[in-house]
């Protein structure tokens, strides 16, 4: 079997394991500490096949930054599972007295992530991935270039607007933004590239 064979099994079956506890068990502590091992499991996995999943050598600079915003991930990954499993209903949610810390720390996810984004080579497993940015790279690069400049913006804004407005409505306006904007350009760029219009 081949090495990446293995990798996207290990991948797949992490994955499913997360989807089934999220839906079927109760939010207990054993939960989300199964959801973390699985998770941290999955994101090692990629970190150490980082080369291969992108097909470019060790060295190459892309490598180093999938290899980084993964191990971001990973930090704010265990960082969600500390704080699920330190509160007393086993969410991370955005109440009055966090939502300034919650909010900081997902507009600094933004602005680091962002920052990255237009380095992050072609692959299936780390940024935008969405049915047109996996099937050309020139879409790929178009949607992480404009994820990296909006990053900063809508950072910014969310952070200045938790102080006014709700946390979770903040919250999820800011990361929909920076999702949608990106997915919707990228979209309409592959459309016209299919068509042959560009």
């Amino acid at each position: 079997m081949k090495k990446n064979d293995l990798t996207r099994i290990i991948l797949l079956i992490t994955s499913l394991l997360m989807l089934v506890i999220g839906f079927v068990m109760s939010k207990s502590n054993i939960e989300i500490l199964i959801l973390g091992i699985l998770a941290i499991i999955s994101l090692v996995v990629l970190d150490r096949q980082a080369s291969d999943i992108v097909k470019l050598s060790k060295n190459n600079p892309k490598v180093k930054t999938f290899r980084f915003l993964n191990m971001f991930t990973l930090l704010i990954v265990v960082l969600c599972f500390i704080l699920a499993l330190s509160s007393s209903d086993n969410q991370v949610s955005i109440t009055e007295d966090n939502k300034i810390l919650i909010i900081g720390l997902m507009s600094a996810f933004m602005m680091i992530f962002g920052n990255s984004s237009p380095k992050i080579p072609f692959n299936r497993y780390l940024g935008l991935r969405l049915p047109w940015t996996i099937r050309d790279e020139e879409t790929w690069k178009i949607a992480h270039r404009l994820i990296g400049y909006l990053s900063f913006p809508i950072a910014i804004i969310m952070f200045i607007m938790s102080f006014f407005f709700d946390g979770n409505i903040v919250g999820i306006v800011g990361i929909l933004t920076w999702v949608i904007i990106p997915s919707i350009h990228s979209y309409i760029f592959y459309y016209k590239r299919l068509k042959g219009l560009n």
